[in-house]
């Protein structure tokens, strides 16, 4: 028999209008979680699931931290989370996701494990672009990004001079060809 996860929520006609549940964990979620991106962090979860006449309503919401590469060093950086969601189940014929925030559930299963949606909330929290604040950067690294940087620029002043230079009037005839197309 399979053992059920700390994150599982029991789901049936006899259970209360409302239940709250509050979930506290560190790295230990994030590595249990395979093809997981994020790999360390610490929340709290405060999930409140409301029975309504055709369905169940879990209210998420989620504070914490996580640590990401920074975009720029790469060296980890601390993302703080501060994100709420709402999740709605329903019971049907089979297992099948609706939408990105309506699940249906076979008639036989007597709830729903939310560790994944738990992370998934969380992923959605962290903003498309994450560095470090100013000065907090890898030195080592932000120094090599900063040579990269100054050969980008050195080759587009070659670029720029090169285009300066008078062009032959055979290519100039190509390329007025070219251009009509």
């Amino acid at each position: 028999m399979e053992t059920e996860s700390k994150y599982f929520i029991p789901l049936s006609e006899e259970q209360t209008q409302v239940n709250t549940y509050a979930y506290e964990f560190g790295d230990e979620f994030f590595e249990s979680l395979e093809d997981a991106e994020i790999k360390r962090g610490k929340a709290s979860v405060k999930l409140t699931c409301r029975k309504e006449p055709s369905s169940f309503v879990l209210d998420f919401s989620i504070e914490g931290m996580v640590y990401i590469p920074c975009d720029r060093c790469l060296d980890d950086m601390e993302q703080p989370i501060s994100t709420e969601g709402e999740l709605i189940v329903r019971f049907g014929e089979e297992h099948e996701i609706e939408n990105e925030d309506t699940i249906f559930l076979p008639e036989s299963e007597r709830g729903i494990d939310i560790q994944w949606n738990i992370y998934e909330f969380i992923a959605l929290a962290i903003p498309l672009r994450h560095v470090h604040p100013d000065g907090q950067c890898n030195q080592e690294m932000a120094a090599k990004f900063a040579s990269i940087m100054v050969g980008d620029e050195e080759d587009a002043i070659q670029t720029e001079e090169q285009e300066e230079k008078p062009s032959d009037p055979r290519w100039d005839a190509l390329k007025k060809l070219k251009n009509k197309e």
